[in-house]
């Protein structure tokens, strides 16, 4: 009887064994499953370009995952900010590119950002951007056609690019705030875009350069 009450003793302690053993097993996949499912997107660049009335928002995210929405908050405060606009995504891709225009800028400055928001409930958020269309009172360049030397007056420190109606950028220069002259008789005759980025917040001007 003994021997029989030890066998079943040892019975029970091997299945006790077996069973804990394969919840251990389990735990350890279902941890590496949700590890490696938990790769959420990442902002590569989000720029703002103000002018002509508007404000062209661009973003690029990598590790896009379907399902996710893209919401672009707008403030006045840099604080309390709206909902403007939302994109969704219905395919996972490794990286992708997104804009949209704000045609109501308004008066004053402005702010903006990108949020990111998923099924997995994990929300990400780009940096902030101000911009504001008054900003091009504080911004003026001259003549307009060029020869040779163009004249910028700004308040201040921007980064100059002057490029063609493909993107491709001819002229790059960083010029301190104040009047400043560049030459620009290398630039070959057409029609050009001057944009003008902020060198403290990021804000962009774009106007169009005429070059004679």
């Amino acid at each position: 009887m003994s021997k029989l009450w030890l066998t079943l003793v040892t019975a029970i302690y091997c299945t006790a064994v077996m069973c804990q053993s394969s919840n251990d097993q389990s735990s350890k996949f279902g941890s590496a499953s949700t590890s490696a499912g938990s790769k959420y997107p990442l902002f590569t660049s989000f720029t703002v370009d103000a002018g002509n009335n508007a404000a062209l928002l661009k973003w690029a995210v990598g590790n896009v995952r379907a399902g996710d929405y893209y919401l672009v908050e707008k403030s006045l405060d840099g604080v309390h900010f709206e909902t403007m606009s939302a994109i969704g995504t219905s395919t996972s891709v490794e990286d992708t590119n997104f804009s949209i225009t704000d045609n109501a800028v308004g008066n004053g400055m402005v702010y903006y950002r990108i949020r990111i928001a998923g099924e997995q409930g994990k929300v990400i958020y780009s940096k902030t951007i101000s911009t504001s269309l008054n900003l091009v009172s504080d911004f003026r360049f001259y003549p307009n056609p060029v020869d040779k030397l163009l004249i910028i007056r700004s308040k201040f420190p921007v980064l100059i690019q002057i490029m063609d109606g493909y993107g491709i950028i001819w002229f790059s220069q960083d010029v301190d705030g104040g009047m400043q002259i560049i030459n620009v008789s290398t630039l070959q005759k057409g029609n050009y875009i001057l944009k003008a980025t902020n060198r403290e917040t990021n804000s962009v001007l774009s106007q169009q350069l005429i070059k004679n």
